[in-house]
């Protein structure tokens, strides 16, 4: 008795294998929103946790210190890459080894540097790692500061984080820039520094050296460090409302992006001063920032949501909510900006 022929199928048809694709495309497009927000939560993560350990460390060296004084006298923006050779070797501003060493005391990771064992001389050591916000270089990576310098002729070394440290001096002993806002009190909580050794600024920095931690009056709500983003206002009625962002000088801001990085949902890239402007009321006008990764002087680190500014049932500013208790010395205690609210 002869055996009908078997066939096997050895393979998937054309229709079967194109129903697989579709499947494996929409699961993708499905997937992908979220993977893509998953891993930009984890690296606002690891900002987070950069700032809680700079927090730390300030708060150890204060702890350390006979009189509790804060680091400094420091720049207000807290600089990466601040070993010797990556400061002679900058591609923006290559100092000399003088300079470098000057400039090298400013710089709270430099402070820093043996809280976080730390003994590299080139970028990207430890303390130059966590000063990095994952977030921050994707949104503004080292070459917009070269763009920027390149465009305006203004050096501004690349940075992630700032420092709650402003204050007023004179316009002599600055050179005619003060550019501040909604100043501390007391007023520079980590020292004034100069930002060249003139005999004025050299004695500015003396007559304002870091203050004591203890002097923090609500250090639960005073935050310490931060995003460094820079929205500008123009009011030219009260210009202690001039700026929505944690950064407080007015020329250097504008290499910084313009709204809340955390969260925000969109790209950045420098753009000139006027463009800035109308994003900035664009960003305003739908209070469309993320949020603001901050640590406290209690030592505590959170995301800030941007809030609104109101006086009189008028609003003024939305932004980071800033100082929490602004010095009332300069403009003069009865100035309406001491009884505006954040709301």
């Amino acid at each position: 008795m002869s055996k009908r022929p078997t066939h096997t199928r050895s393979g998937f048809t054309l229709i079967e294998l194109l129903v697989v694709v579709a499947i494996i495309a929409l699961l993708i497009a499905i997937l992908l929103p979220s993977l893509s927000k998953a891993r930009d939560q984890a690296r606002s993560v690891v900002c987070l946790n950069n700032l809680k350990s700079l927090g730390q460390g300030v708060v150890v060296y204060s702890t350390s210190q006979k009189r509790s004084n804060l680091p400094g006298p420091l720049h207000p923006a807290v600089y990466r890459n601040q070993g010797l050779r990556a400061l002679t070797e900058h591609p923006v501003y290559p100092m000399s080894e003088a300079t470098a060493r000057f400039q090298q005391k400013r710089f709270l990771t430099f402070k820093l540097r043996q809280a976080f064992n730390d003994s590299g001389d080139t970028e990207n050591s430890v303390s130059d790692q966590v000063s990095t916000c994952p977030v921050a270089a994707g949104l503004n990576p080292d070459e917009n500061f070269i763009d920027f310098f390149r465009s305006t002729n203004r050096r501004v070394y690349p940075t992630h984080y700032v420092l709650n440290n402003v204050g007023r001096i004179s316009a002599e002993a600055q050179g005619g820039a003060l550019g501040n806002v909604r100043l501390t009190n007391p007023s520079y909580y980590f020292g004034f520094s100069a930002h060249t050794p003139t005999p004025a600024l050299l004695q500015a920095e003396r007559d304002n050296p870091p203050k004591s931690i203890d002097s923090i009056q609500r250090p639960a709500e005073e935050w310490m460090i931060a995003d460094a983003w820079y929205r500008k206002r123009p009011n030219a009625i009260s210009p202690e409302l001039q700026q929505e962002g944690p950064y407080q000088f007015d020329w250097s801001g504008e290499a910084f992006p313009n709204f809340a990085p955390h969260g925000a949902g969109r790209d950045y890239s420098y753009s000139a001063s006027e463009s800035r402007t109308q994003e900035g009321i664009a960003i305003r006008g739908a209070k469309a920032d993320g949020a603001t990764n901050s640590v406290f002087f209690d030592g505590h680190a959170v995301a800030v949501r941007s809030k609104t500014l109101k006086l009189n049932g008028f609003e003024f500013l939305y932004g980071f909510p800033g100082t929490i208790d602004p010095a009332k010395e300069t403009p003069p205690s009865n100035h309406p900006v001491w009884s505006a609210y954040w709301e």
